[in-house]
């Protein structure tokens, strides 16, 4: 009974806030095209609110909008892309109420999805997506929890929980933030809760040393992770109510934090998640983050705080209301300088909110502060959505006396971009929308939400609108909720991203060739053609994998051969850009049903800085261990320890954390049938 009545108080509270009433709700309805696109225009409204009808001439996909029921509230921060299985095309996982879901671009669930959790856990804030236990696949982590408590949960692609999870935590934890924080392959995961407490995990689920950290205050953004003061170790990033903390991987703090976020006239709350960029061209990084008073509509504040913990000159910037979406950086006004672009919060049936633009002396862009809007997060999204080669700014607007939602696109002279904004017929629920080429047709795609406010039937609304734009990744600043599907809060510009081959291996396991292969980062990449040759010269295309256009953190990929040569084949990478340019990968060879030896190869590069490729051959499955010895005999790193199949396999060992030096890589395996024991051992040279 106790639980019943906090959640009908909290209802009534969070409705009460929004100003909305049952007799201010306007009946509407979507009216979908099962067999083709259903376009926008084809929405009723029993409704006069709006003037006219906006129509930017985007498509929906059949089989959206995709509905999920919530209990006491909506999704918060958005959904992600990422691909969970072997097609071409994108999934979206999205929360809503207890339910976590995972679907398909036809609208269909991805099998072993959704999951649901019990009442009170919910799944409201954005998930994550990276490989946190080194098995060259990514994981989807979320961030499960409410007023009874919370926890991490971990999943593979087909719904599996991952070994060690779900690991318990505080009331309400935050989006989680992935980062590798060791540089060891394997992403860390980082969170806060609303009970102040700041949490780093291992992706086995045990926690990494020197954490959890307690907070003063409650936590209420997901963090960021970075290199801030550019020392070669990774740094978490976390506000608190009143403070910004920066730590290092340890959990030591940096000198000069944490930073006090506090409004002495009236306290401070902090909702909005850090940006991490260098303002300022010396190699570190600034935080650009934002608060909002205690009292409603009693301001917000902007502040760039660098690596030192002092602010940049002319921040930190006052405007009249509250803040709660993440700030955005981008060079919107052409003049090769970043500007800070951040929107108010609010509800109003009167138009009250503006969107802030300041150049990096704290003065405001031209044109600036644009509005009044209809407010509501005001998450800005920065990127090109009418194909004119310029900038607009993209956000979501509430308009709560009907019960009605829009996202707005702004030209940089504060005039609506043609066709916009984008109505919807119920309140927005993603503070940001999606952008990215969900299906790899070069084509620019959009995700949005929307939900209801009907107690009997709550309702979230997931749309996906093919825009007929083509898709220009450089044009993109921040394609989702903190830039990627890690949530690092890292700026990148993103027309200087290399498509960047972290490394690239084949294996054979009954008669099968398995390539994989990893990118660091990709720019514009359309994909890359499978090649194989049987001399090393003459080469044939027997397969093509779509690549993931621009992203700034690591893709993994893979490929069957199921028809291999007999014998010692060839196999490589022609990356390909959306604009047909490309460039080819290394080689890789193995044999197929000769191979009967055990070899260990020298590593190549050799010297080598920081890294360096170890190629092997095992006749059998077998435990494979490699150590690295420096030269009086002592281990300083097992680089391998792991189960795998016969054939041809090549790793690469990244030094950058020893000395300059030799040191001596020990390879040894134990066949899993016959107990065969096989050892080698090569000599590297690490050069700094």
């Amino acid at each position: 009974m106790k639980q019943f009545f906090f959640r009908v108080f909290f209802i009534f509270i969070f409705l009460t806030l929004l100003n909305i009433s049952s007799s201010a709700q306007t009946k509407t309805s979507f009216i979908p095209d099962l067999d083709e696109f259903a376009p926008i225009s084809e929405i009723v409204a029993e409704s006069n609110n709006y003037s006219d009808m906006y129509d930017p001439g985007f498509t929906v996909y059949p089989g959206f909008p995709k509905q999920g029921l919530y209990s006491v509230i909506s999704p918060k921060t958005g959904a992600i892309y990422c691909n969970l299985d072997a097609d071409a095309e994108m999934e979206i996982i999205f929360g809503a109420g207890e339910t976590l879901y995972a679907v398909n671009l036809d609208g269909s669930a991805v099998t072993g999805w959704p999951k649901t959790f019990t009442q009170y856990y919910e799944a409201v804030w954005t998930v994550s997506f990276g490989d946190i236990d080194g098995d060259g696949e990514g994981e989807v982590v979320a961030g499960i929890g409410g007023p009874l408590g919370g926890h991490i949960q971990a999943f593979k692609k087909d719904g599996s929980s991952v070994t060690g999870f779900p690991v318990n935590v505080g009331k309400y934890p935050m989006s989680p933030t992935l980062s590798d924080l060791d540089d060891n392959g394997t992403m860390e995961i980082i969170l806060g809760t609303r009970t102040g407490q700041a949490y780093v995990y291992k992706g086995d689920g045990t926690v990494y040393p020197g954490w959890p950290k307690a907070m003063d205050r409650y936590v209420g953004a997901s963090a960021s992770a970075g290199d801030v003061n550019a020392d070669g170790v990774m740094d978490v990033v976390m506000e608190s109510r009143n403070l910004l903390y920066v730590w290092n991987k340890d959990g030591q703090l940096l000198p000069g934090f944490p930073f006090s976020i506090l409004d002495s006239l009236v306290g401070s709350n902090s909702y909005s998640a850090p940006v991490l960029v260098d303002l300022t061209g010396d190699g570190k990084l600034e935080i650009v983050f934002c608060s909002h008073s205690d009292v409603t509509n009693a301001g917000g504040i902007i502040y760039a705080v660098k690596h030192d913990g002092t602010n940049l000159p002319g921040f930190p910037k006052t405007v009249p209301n509250w803040i709660y979406g993440a700030p955005i950086v981008a060079d919107i006004d052409g003049d090769s300088q970043l500007e800070i672009i951040i929107g108010e919060y609010g509800s109003s049936p009167t138009p009250a909110f503006y969107v802030f633009a300041y150049n990096l002396d704290g003065s405001l862009v031209t044109n600036f502060p644009m509005g009044p809007y209809h407010g509501s997060a005001n998450q800005v999204t920065v990127a090109d959505i009418d194909n004119d080669n310029q900038f607009e700014i993209i956000f979501d607007e509430n308009v709560t006396e009907a019960g009605l939602g829009r996202y707005r696109a702004l030209n940089m002279d504060a005039t609506n971009v043609t066709g916009w904004p984008l109505e919807l017929m119920q309140n927005t629920s993603f503070q940001q929308p999606l952008l990215g080429d969900l299906n790899n047709d070069g084509i620019l795609d959009l995700v949005g939400g929307s939900f209801n406010f009907d107690i009997s039937n709550k309702q979230v609304f997931l749309y996906v609108w093919n825009t007929s734009l083509p898709y220009n990744p450089t044009k993109i600043v921040n394609a989702m909720y903190q830039f990627n599907p890690q949530h690092t809060g890292i700026y990148i510009d993103p027309s200087t991203i290399p498509v960047e081959l972290e490394s690239f291996t084949a294996s054979v396991n009954s008669n099968t060739v398995t390539l994989n292969w990893v990118t660091a980062t990709e720019l514009n990449n359309a994909g890359f053609d499978i090649e194989q040759s049987m001399d090393n010269s003459s080469w044939n295309k027997i397969g093509f994998v779509h690549g993931n256009g621009t992203t700034t953190e690591k893709s993994f990929y893979t490929f069957s051969d199921k028809n291999p040569f007999e014998g010692k084949s060839y196999y490589r990478l022609k990356q390909i850009d959306y604009d047909g340019t490309f460039t080819y990968s290394n080689v890789v060879s193995v044999s197929v049903g000769l191979l009967n030896d055990f070899s260990l190869e020298q590593n190549y590069p050799n010297p080598f800085n920081p890294a360096t490729i170890i190629k092997y051959n095992i006749p059998e499955e077998s435990k494979v261990q490699i150590k690295i010895f420096n030269v009086v005999g002592e281990v300083v790193t097992e680089f391998l320890n792991e189960v795998q199949s016969e054939g041809s396999h090549q790793k690469l060992f990244n030094a950058s954390n020893l000395t300059s030096g030799i040191y001596f890589a020990q390879l040894s395996s134990t066949a899993l049938n016959s107990g065969k024991v096989y050892s080698g051992m090569i000599k590297m040279i690490y050069m700094k």
